[in-house]
């Protein structure tokens, strides 16, 4: 198979695909590759908001300890490729090609989803590169995630728990924590994110007590912050100082909860020093992950989409120090948009709508209306124009410009901004 015919391939297959209600379909596609998950050591992340932060934290550090280590996340941001990794380099054209056509020759249902397809091909080159440690996370929940269909893992972990995918996982914060809570294993420990709500801990802790799996969530009585700013973070932790070049404070839960997980995977047999993720930590960066794309002026992009999302984002603006704040939104219509406009009209001074990235984006001028009564709100028929506006703006008033709302969009802004060298690869 060649890229195209990979990538139609995959393409071919609805992104969530038919809704399921337990695991047998992912199984059997597995089944008949060999399960390939059942020869690996997994590290499994459920969550809202927060998998990708802790996966590259966690992964950085074991690479940084010698440990070749794969990671599956979701969705990808530049291109399809960065989703599958191994020590932080995208799976290679030729083999994505070679192991989708074996997956292609299984007897794969048609009410599969990518993301399963994804998993399969993930797995088998995992295991033919012969990784240490593979981090898996979540698509969607976690029960009824593909990925949880992995019986054994040796660390899990569960972010922060917030409301997302509401039609899916349910309209409480308890319901959806029931879903994020199903990776959870018999005897293996998992680490929750010390920034979710006395209810969700309470029932996450009990989930564990029934199958006799440690539990433990960081104690926040321990942790200092230091210093903090748009570039950096510094924080104190069990005695040892961490710094993040992803700001908010936000990133300090996840980076607490990585280090506690860390510390897990080396009673597993996998030390991992605190020096060497002192190090490590320091060098991950997460796409549109409250990313700085430029200095002067200040450009900051975030893929935040939901409620804590944003939140999260409207704080960091808040302690920032920099007026005004020239915001580009674009928010899909499955997401509750409203709610995240009356967060961030808080904060911004200017904002100006998109809806040219994606199909199911919420029209222009209906986003702008959920910013009233702003003063300054207006739309532009794409994000380019949008940009050079918003640019143009804040080097005259030596403001920033922030790009927000949506992995989707903060992906295109990266291909605007930033053009992918394999745009082959992009769904």
């Amino acid at each position: 198979m060649t890229i195209s015919e990979t990538m139609e391939y995959i393409q071919s297959y609805q992104k969530s695909g038919k809704p399921v209600q337990d695991l047998t379909r992912i199984q059997s596609l597995l089944d008949e590759l060999g399960n390939p998950q059942e020869q690996l050591q997994v590290v499994h992340i459920a969550g809202t908001n927060g998998k990708g932060s802790v996966t590259a934290l966690c992964a950085a550090a074991a690479t940084a300890a010698g440990y070749r280590t794969g990671t599956l996340t979701s969705p990808f941001i530049r291109h399809y490729t960065d989703r599958i990794q191994i020590d932080g380099t995208d799976i290679p054209p030729e083999s994505l090609c070679r192991f989708c056509e074996q997956v292609k020759a299984c007897a794969v249902s048609g009410d599969c989803s990518q993301f399963e397809i994804t998993l399969a091909i993930a797995l088998l080159w995992f295991l033919e590169e012969r990784c240490d440690l593979v981090i898996l996370e979540t698509g969607i929940g976690g029960l009824l995630d593909a990925t949880n269909v992995v019986k054994m893992p040796l660390v899990t972990a569960i972010t922060s728990i917030s409301f997302d995918h509401m039609a899916l996982l349910g309209n409480t914060l308890l319901e959806i924590a029931v879903q994020k809570a199903g990776i959870v294993k018999p005897g293996c420990p998992v680490v929750l994110s010390p920034d979710n709500t006395d209810e969700v801990k309470a029932y996450v802790a009990q989930t564990a007590e029934q199958k006799n799996a440690p539990f433990l969530t960081p104690n926040m009585q321990d942790c200092h912050i230091l210093s903090e700013s748009l570039c950096e973070t510094v924080f104190q932790y069990h005695s040892f100082s961490y710094t993040l070049h992803m700001p908010g404070r936000h990133q300090v839960y996840n980076a607490m909860t990585a280090i506690e997980m860390i510390r897990l995977l080396g009673m597993h047999g996998y030390p991992i020093s605190a020096a060497t993720a002192q190090a490590a930590f320091a060098g991950v960066r997460v796409p549109a992950r409250t990313e700085i794309l430029r200095q002067e002026p200040l450009v900051l992009l975030d893929g935040g989409h939901n409620q804590a999302g944003v939140m999260a984002l409207a704080e960091l603006l808040r302690r920032c120090g920099i007026r005004p704040i020239h915001g580009i939104c674009g928010m899909l219509t499955t997401k509750d948009y409203s709610t995240a406009c009356s967060i961030l009209k808080s904060v911004f001074d200017t904002v100006i709508c998109v809806d040219d990235f994606l199909e199911k984006a919420v029209p222009a001028d209906s986003l702008a209306k959920c910013f009233a009564p702003m003063p300054s709100v207006r739309t532009a028929d794409s994000f380019q124009n949008a940009y050079a506006e918003a640019l143009a703006q804040a080097k005259t008033d030596h403001g920033m410009v922030v790009i927000c709302g949506s992995l989707y969009l903060a992906s295109e802004a990266l291909q605007k901004i930033e053009p992918s060298s394999e745009p082959e690869t992009r769904l």
